[in-house]
């Protein structure tokens, strides 16, 4: 691996290069000695994600605790790139240890290291940050202490505690539902710690697939197989991972103290392993230089290889899955979208009387005739999941909700059960005078052309959040065209077009009232995931 600095060179005043250390899309990172010789380790910010790891870092700056990496200050070279000085971990990652044990670790390191983990978490909580990236690749172990590092992606939490991000970020395996979204506070770290005591107890992640893409929809839609971690945990971790946020614990200090409770229940069961004992096991440290025997002779101690999980890359391109919508949001959306439709329709009505389009009857049956048929959408698609193969069940309900449209307007037009409309309001136009003649056919005629109408056309399309636009000409034009067929086909009464236009008006305003998310634009690579 080829750094820009090597050993001996002092690219920020004050501080002498010893090594490089690692190397990725934020930068790099060397160990080093300041000029009074305390080790530290220094990371030079590049890329594109560079201004906002730097400010994650500055509202770190001041924080004190000792199981997180303690960052010291940032200071910029002669070339106006920004370094952070921060505190030299010479111990291995979290991910390190994970790959020795394939099965999971020891119940007694689960129990030592993950208090602290969501300590830390918490602590960040408690001063406002949410750490948004915490995966196994960004947690140390130094002497048995578990450090969390990288504040690159942390951020400050608002009042409101749920502010609209503008890119997804974290790592896939760790990602929260609700990331995908936009819209997240600190439930994300939690779902992280589930996440994360998941994999110290199985030795892998919940959720894994062939591509980001898959993994995430896993999180958004699937429940993890708690049947591989041990019973007394399930209902821990079932509520750490909850898909709803509001599900989960309130704080990383409940999910701790749960999770202390248990150990404490399992202590029996558990071996003590003492820190110096630690220290001593070939399993849990990695040596790479050999090791002074009292007797003077060098002994290496041989560790078993295994092959390296690759970290997912963090998805700052990925288009991620739309998060499904709760209930109480989707009855809360309707009843605006509602409410919304009568104001509009009343809107319309108004405009049609003072442009002397209609009379003062045709207002209000056009009015009324637009709301039914906003509704008669409106509910139903609120409701509606994707599912291949129900489209013709769509039309069947929407077909069924318009004829009771029909029923409406005869009810409006004085029709009550029992009595048929007076035939003698009927119009005698010459192309269907025999027909409209007939009382029965007029029920039939409004019936029939709000129930095909209705079933013909894909109205839940317009009122879907992911369509195309939040508004499109080309429904209100297949509206029209449909809408004039069974106008002169089935409409009882030539002279009165209120039908139609409180169609083509409906397919307007179900547009204007539904609540619209952009859809996402295609990935633009697909991710490989390999797991050993």
């Amino acid at each position: 691996m080829k750094f820009t600095y090597s050993t001996g060179q002092k690219p920020l005043d004050g501080y002498t290069i010893k090594r490089g250390v690692g190397k990725g899309g934020f930068g790099e990172v060397y160990f080093a000695l300041s000029d009074g010789g305390k080790e530290v380790a220094l990371k030079l910010l590049r890329g594109d994600q560079a201004d906002v790891e730097l400010r994650g870092i500055r509202q770190c700056l001041n924080l004190k605790h000792p199981n997180l990496v303690a960052l010291f200050d940032v200071k910029s070279d002669d070339h106006g790139q920004p370094w952070v000085i921060m505190e030299y971990v010479a111990g291995e990652t979290l991910n390190a240890i994970l790959n020795r044990h394939p099965k999971g670790l020891p119940l007694e390191l689960v129990r030592q290291w993950f208090p602290s983990l969501g300590r830390a978490c918490n602590y960040l909580h408690d001063h406002g940050i949410v750490h948004r990236d915490l995966k196994p690749a960004n947690i140390f172990v130094e002497h048995g202490i578990l450090k969390v590092g990288d504040y690159g992606l942390s951020k400050s939490m608002s009042s409101s505690h749920r502010n609209a991000q503008t890119s997804s970020v974290g790592t896939v395996h760790y990602m929260a539902p609700e990331i995908s979204s936009g819209n997240y506070d600190k439930s994300v770290d939690i779902y992280a710690l589930g996440v994360l005591l998941f994999e110290m107890l199985t030795g892998n992640p919940p959720f894994d697939g062939e591509s980001a893409q898959e993994v995430m929809m896993k999180h958004l839609m699937s429940l993890p197989d708690l049947t591989k971690v041990p019973p007394a945990f399930k209902g821990t971790l079932a509520k750490a991972l909850a898909k709803d946020p509001h599900q989960r614990f309130a704080t990383a200090a409940e999910l701790v103290k749960e999770a202390e409770a248990i150990f404490a229940d399992a202590s029996g069961e558990m071996k003590p392993l003492s820190m110096s004992g630690f220290a001593r096991n070939p399993a849990e440290v990695h040596v790479a230089t050999p090791v002074q025997r009292p007797v003077g002779r060098a002994v290496e101690i041989p560790v078993a290889p295994r092959p390296v999980r690759q970290e997912s890359p963090a998805p700052t391109a990925l288009v991620l899955p739309a998060l499904p919508v709760p209930f109480r949001v989707k009855l809360s959306e309707l009843a605006t979208s509602m409410v919304l439709s009568v104001v509009f329709a009343g809107i319309a009505g108004v405009l049609l009387a003072a442009l002397n389009v209609t009379d003062n009857i045709a207002a209000p049956s056009i009015f009324f005739q637009t709301v039914a048929v906003c509704w008669a959408i409106l509910v139903p698609a609120k409701f509606w999941t994707i599912k291949p193969g129900d489209e013709w069940g769509r039309r069947l309900v929407l077909m069924a909700l318009g004829g009771a449209v029909g029923v409406g307007v005869l009810w409006l037009d004085g029709w009550v059960p029992g009595q048929l409309p007076n035939a003698g309001e009927v119009s005698t136009d010459s192309a269907s005078t025999t027909l409209m003649r007939n009382p029965v056919a007029i029920g039939a005629g409004l019936v029939s052309f709000f129930g095909l109408a209705l079933g013909l056309l894909r109205w839940w399309k317009i009122a879907d959040r992911r369509r195309g636009a939040w508004f499109s000409f080309f429904p209100v034009l297949a509206t029209g065209v449909v809408g004039a067929l069974l106008f002169f086909v089935l409409w009882p009464w030539r002279d009165r077009p209120y039908g139609l236009a409180a169609l083509i008006l409906s397919s307007m305003i179900v547009q204007w009232v539904s609540p619209y998310q952009p859809p996402p634009p295609p990935a633009p690579r697909r991710l490989k995931l390999r797991r050993v």
